[in-house]
């Protein structure tokens, strides 16, 4: 049966208030009981009376339901929660306000040079020099502990699950440890986690909002019917520790979080917090959290006045009535940077209408900030360079056609006649791209996305697209490319059903994305990669060079040159993802979960647009292109998950190492949460862990030993020849 307590969880669970406990087993001294609690922890406990009447439990097992329904992640280096105490013994240490303190004030040239001559005192008298030398015959859990830490291995995840209200950490080196757990508002409508800067690469090693910053910002927002507020937290994502937390309230719904972050390393102050978040909302006004003097300080340093740049922008989508506003953050004229003076105000920059009378925004995906990228071109074989294109205001929007407007247009289907609509027989002639109007000359690899050789604009062979990928620069508003695809909706679609389900990714100048083609009954990969130009091999000498932008603006630079191909893969895909290395040396793969839970990687250059249908050039051949075939291989060997199934993923999330070998993986969303660290490029430069560290200390001393009896050797064979 179940029994409904009325207790309070405590120590052993910290989720909040028990909701059930059900009785398993009960016998004359014993009994066993499971527990699940408000915040979606279960735990089973078993009691059994001791000798001297006392009652002892003992925790059985423990599961975290929240693990289920996981909608985003961060990562956080764990090396920066390894606070350790100053050896000064001063105040310094002890007035540190958190750990993080602790950390900045121990990196003190003094604490430093002592703590070296420290370890140099034990190598030299105490056992260190043979603990070393045992630890290179042998790696134990300690060493591979602190070789994790030190190479980025070790890593916080920290997840949010929307559903169940709750925020759960992870510690990746630990077979996913629960590090700690923290309920959010129970009703609230939704919840975000805010991390790192809107223009602070996620990678930067000095902090600022990278992956070694841990100070988070979670935002609930709950409307009750009569008002609405924002909940905000203030917390420490490696220890869970909660530094401040408020309610503001709201005027409106908020379409936009800007997440921003002091420039400058402060103490804590009360309902204050070094992570910023800008709110935009639907009535196109701002807020920022915390309400504070000093966040409003920040953003106020965000903008031209203190950065010199051209602005801060920020943008709103309305998926129902398909308006999106590019919108310039300014200051009001003599406003006062305070609390409840609201000194922030929105001017419109660009607008862009998707109909919703013909199309439905379906997904929105925005680019990783700060992704580190090895090169801004491409060397082709011929040792030309093929410039990228590289925007961090472009976004994607992608739209379906609706079920009313179709049934408007069906007879392209047939590939008579016209449908009478300008917008979609244009799409249907392949002539709607905006980046190849005036375009001379067909770039290598150009053709229309999802076609093969033959030209779909033939006559009779005209189709109606149903599935839309824009381009769209946030800043300006204005769309820099748009492709179409058929048969992305199955043709008893009713009207108002679920939206077809696009998972789409931006790495660099690529795009890619998947499609379910209810044609050919396998999932589609669009790919579109984005350039400037092409410089010829002789174009850069030590005499003259071609005439290039040095900045890059929204509003005046030029439209990008699209290079687009489809391929086929035999699954269905669920989420896509791209590895991510410290310095963007290593090969990219992107990363596949499909329907039949596996995940899968497949190397870019498989997907490269730019593979040629007809036999290799010799150029083509120097570059490693390789012929276009429509079907991608699904290669075992290639599979992370292996032979483990991870069940309905919806999302993959990457983060890099400390070498640059090295992509940590995780993949959530259904009711399997799923780590893995790969090597695109394999393990150049890391010893693997069945490395035969036994031998190379037997040769080390051997050599070592080789060398000395050598020594003695010459040494006595000289003084022989002397008295001799």
């Amino acid at each position: 049966g179940a029994i409904i307590p009325s207790l309070r969880g405590g120590k052993e669970f910290p989720s909040g208030f028990v909701k059930y406990a059900h009785l398993v087993e009960c016998s004359d001294n014993s009994m066993s009981v499971v527990f699940t609690t408000l915040g979606g922890l279960a735990a089973a406990f078993r009691f059994e009376l001791s000798h001297d009447n006392t009652m002892v439990m003992k925790k059985l097992w423990s599961s975290e339901d929240a693990l289920g329904s996981v909608s985003s992640a961060i990562f956080l280096d764990e090396m920066h929660a390894m606070a350790v105490q100053s050896s000064t013994g001063g105040d310094l240490a002890d007035n540190a306000d958190d750990e993080e303190e602790t950390a900045l004030r121990n990196l003190q040239f003094v604490d430093r040079i002592q703590s070296q001559l420290s370890s140099l005192k034990k190598f030299a008298f105490g056992g260190g020099a043979f603990e070393s030398l045992a630890s290179l015959a042998l790696l134990s859990k300690e060493k591979k502990a602190e070789r994790d830490a030190a190479f980025g291995f070790a890593k916080i995840a920290v997840l949010l699950s929307e559903r169940l209200h709750r925020i759960i950490a992870l510690d990746t080196a630990d077979k996913g440890r629960v590090v700690w757990s923290m309920n959010l508002h129970p009703t609230a409508s939704w919840h975000k986690m805010v991390h790192g800067g809107q223009f602070v690469s996620l990678n930067d090693p000095h902090g600022n909002g990278g992956v070694h910053d841990h100070e988070m910002l979670t935002l609930s927002y709950v409307d009750d019917g009569s008002s609405s507020f924002m909940e905000w937290i203030c917390f420490d994502g490696i220890s869970g520790r909660v530094f401040s937390s408020d309610t503001i309230p709201v005027s409106s719904s908020v379409v936009q979080i800007v997440p921003l972050r002091a420039l400058a390393h402060h103490s804590h102050e009360t309902k204050s917090c070094r992570q910023v978040a800008l709110l935009v909302h639907s009535d196109q006004s701002v807020s920022v959290v915390p309400e504070t003097a000093r966040s409003y300080t920040i953003v106020n340093e965000a903008m031209p006045a203190a950065t010199h740049q051209n602005g801060l922008f920020v943008h709103t989508v309305d998926k129902k009535s398909g308006e999106f506003h590019a919108l310039q953050l300014s200051k009001k004229g003599g406003a006062e940077l305070k609390p409840g003076s609201n000194p922030f105000e929105l001017i419109t920059v660009g607008t862009t209408i998707f109909d919703p009378s013909q199309e439905k925004i379906v997904n929105v995906v925005y680019p990783r900030r700060g992704e580190v990228m090895q090169s801004p071109s491409t060397v082709l074989g011929d040792d030309a360079l093929l410039l990228k294109y590289l925007n961090p205001h472009i976004m994607v929007v992608v739209t379906e056609a609706t079920k009313s407007f179709l049934s408007e247009v069906a007879p392209l289907s047939d590939g008579i006649g016209e449908s009478g609509d300008g917008f979609y027989d244009t799409l249907a002639a392949g002539q709607y791209s905006s980046s190849s109007l005036g375009q001379k000359r067909k770039p290598l690899g150009a053709s229309k996305p999802g076609t093969d050789a033959s030209p779909i604009n033939a006559p009779g062979n005209a189709i109606t697209p149903s599935l839309f990928v824009s381009l769209v620069d946030s800043v300006s508003g204005q769309i820099l490319h748009r492709v179409s695809h058929a048969h992305a909706l199955a043709s008893d679609l009713a009207e108002g059903a679920a939206s077809t389900r696009v998972p789409v990714v931006i790495s660099e100048n690529w795009i890619v994305y998947t499609f379910f083609n209810h044609r050919t009954r396998r999932t589609d990969v669009g790919v579109l990669t984005l350039h400037e130009g092409m410089i010829d091999k002789n174009g850069i000498t030590a005499f003259s060079a071609p005439e290039q932008e040095l900045s890059f603006s929204s509003l005046e630079s030029a439209k990008p040159i699209v290079l687009s191909k489809t391929f086929g893969l035999a699954k269905a895909v669920t989420a896509v993802g791209v590895t991510t290395t410290k310095a963007g040396v290593c090969a990219k793969q992107f990363l596949f979960a499909t329907a039949n839970d596996q995940v899968v990687s497949i190397d870019r250059r498989m997907l490269d647009p730019r593979r040629p249908n007809g036999d290799l050039k010799e150029s083509e051949k120097m570059e490693g292109l390789m012929k276009y075939s429509p079907l991608l291989p699904i290669i075992p060997l290639r599979t992370p998950s292996h032979i483990y199934e991870v069940s309905s993923v919806e999302s993959i999330s990457t983060a890099s190492a400390n070498v640059e070998s090295q992509s940590l993986v995780i993949a959530y969303g259904g009711p399997d949460v799923f780590f893995t660290r790969l090597a695109p490029s394999k393990g150049f430069d890391l010893l693997p862990d069945d490395f035969n560290r036994g031998l190379l200390t037997i040769v080390l001393v051997g050599l070592i030993v080789l060398l000395n009896v050598i020594q003695r050797m010459n040494k006595k064979k000289m003084v022989s020849l002397v008295w001799s």
